[in-house]
């Protein structure tokens, strides 16, 4: 078992150079599960051959262990080109009863952001949603896709011909590989010598393929992470016909208690394939009141002048005076940190807003954390997000206080570093102390522990106690008044 001390992405695990896209929850015995983006032959995102990697600590400092929880082979390791399917991105949660969901975006072969199609890549066939294959061009006309897949039967699903809905010699199996008269069809794979694998239909070189679009998909463990369900598609659920790309917002889930019930969320984020138009993108949140059996979406979440985005968010519950809110923290394209509230358990939304306190990055993934601490009897509230304006740098840790308003007050912040600062996720460690996972160099991923203090001060445990060697200048502190009282007459205007 491949196996690391401190770090639980350190550069050359699993045969890999490069990670990125941090995950991070904490388990209920105690034990610490990571997730990022294993890519190999280079950084970027899909088209690429990424995998999506887990590792597990059992107090969160040392001794990570590792599974590979979703994995293509039409590539070897190591190697990739343009036409690889690929997983990106990922989100953890684990629910009441001990199981751990994790949901990642699905790509297939030549699939990305950019390239998502319009469309789900399901048809209704006599009154169920069927998974539609073709055995030509994947083009955007779902009506030339000729085949369909029926249902899962023993662990293999036949396909069928659309037109006459007559069996056809292919199956696939669970994992979505291509069986042609019970038996596998095997492809070359790329990037290796004469190697063979099974076809998947998710390959550019199956017989049968799936749309090009982005398929939401979701793995869980009942076990506590010693085996995995097979992957569940989510997209014929959720996804809207008039959307090209819909994926998870990396990171964590949220579990909350809704109306007596167990309700599990994850944040989500979609275009309509207006590539160069900055309001293609938005926020919103998918939840299930049944152990993630059955999905539901939330609706559309409105945003105030100012704002021309949201996309990649992260959930925090709010608890104050007796009361409870669900907040959505998001990325979007100014230089604060935007967020939204609900009251009905992530149905409806307030319409999105910028935090003037919140300055930092703009357009980069931020992690916020709510906490079991209190100080002054108030609930702390953790934030991690890039604080330079123009650039994915400097990373900033900050401390906020709940108020009954359920206003927050930013009481502290602590700089984690002065260079590259991109995503990056918090949790609360079983100890009391807390992890933070963040890029700090380009497809490079870095593990820190850290204390918070009854006054609201960070101490690093095994970070590199990094403080800004300059202060600012009395011109620069006047510069710095200056913006945030803007900031905050915009806001009170309505202006962010």
């Amino acid at each position: 078992m491949n196996k690391t001390y401190t770090q639980p992405f350190e550069t050359g695990t699993l045969n890999c150079e490069r990670f990125r896209i941090p995950a991070l929850y904490t388990l209920v015995d105690g034990s610490v599960l990571a997730g990022a983006d294993v890519r190999y032959g280079h950084g970027a995102d899909s088209p690429n051959n990424i995998d999506i990697a887990l590792a597990r600590s059992q107090d969160g400092y040392i001794d990570w262990q590792y599974t590979i929880v979703n994995h293509f082979d039409d590539y070897a390791d190591g190697a990739t080109g343009k036409d690889s399917a690929s997983f990106i991105d990922s989100a953890i949660v684990q629910t009441a009863t001990g199981r751990i969901i994790v949901i990642t975006d699905m790509f297939p072969s030549q699939g990305g952001y950019l390239q998502a199609k319009k469309g789900t890549g399901y048809a209704d066939i006599d009154g169920k949603k069927r998974l539609l294959l073709t055995d030509g061009k994947n083009s955007e006309n779902l009506r030339s896709f000729g085949y369909f897949v029926g249902d899962m039967v023993g662990g293999k699903a036949v396909v069928f011909n659309r037109k006459n809905k007559s069996e056809t010699a292919y199956s696939i199996d669970e994992n979505y590989r291509l069986y042609k008269n019970g038996e596998p069809v095997f492809c070359a794979q790329k990037g290796a010598d004469g190697k063979q694998v099974q076809q998947n239909v998710f390959y550019s070189a199956a017989d049968l393929q799936i749309y090009r679009t982005v398929y939401l998909c979701m793995r869980y463990s009942d076990d506590n992470g010693k085996t995995w369900s097979k992957p569940v598609l989510l997209s014929d659920q959720l996804k809207k016909n008039n959307e090209n790309f819909f994926g998870i917002c990396p990171g964590r889930g949220k579990v909350i208690t809704h109306n007596g019930k167990e309700r599990i969320l994850f944040c989500v984020y979609n275009n309509h394939g207006l590539i160069d138009d900055p309001i293609c993108e938005n926020a919103s949140a998918i939840y299930s009141d049944d152990n993630g059996n059955t999905w539901h979406r939330s609706k559309k979440i409105a945003l105030r002048p100012g704002l021309t985005k949201t996309s990649e968010s992260q959930l925090v519950e709010l608890q104050a005076g007796g009361k409870k809110v669900l907040r959505m923290y998001a990325r979007n394209n100014s230089n604060y940190i935007a967020f939204a509230d609900s009251t009905d358990g992530g149905e409806t939304w307030t319409q999105f807003k910028a935090d003037p306190a919140l300055e930092g990055t703009k357009n980069c993934m931020v992690s916020f954390l709510d906490t079991s601490k209190k100080i002054d009897g108030k609930q702390v509230i953790l934030s991690s997000a890039g604080g330079s304006i123009p650039a994915r740098a400097d990373g900033v840790l900050r401390v906020g206080l709940v108020e009954n308003s359920m206003d927050i007050t930013w009481i502290s912040q602590h700089h984690v570093n002065q260079g590259f600062y991109a995503y990056s996720c918090l949790t609360e460690l079983s100890d009391g102390n807390f992890g933070l996972l963040y890029e700090d160099e380009p497809a490079h991923i870095q593990y820190m522990v850290f204390a918070v203090s009854d006054k609201g001060e960070i101490t690093e445990i095994n970070g590199n106690n990094c403080t800004f060697t300059t202060n600012p200048t009395e011109k620069e502190q006047k510069m710095i008044k200056s913006k945030r009282r803007n900031a905050k007459i915009r806001f009170n205007l309505g202006l962010l």
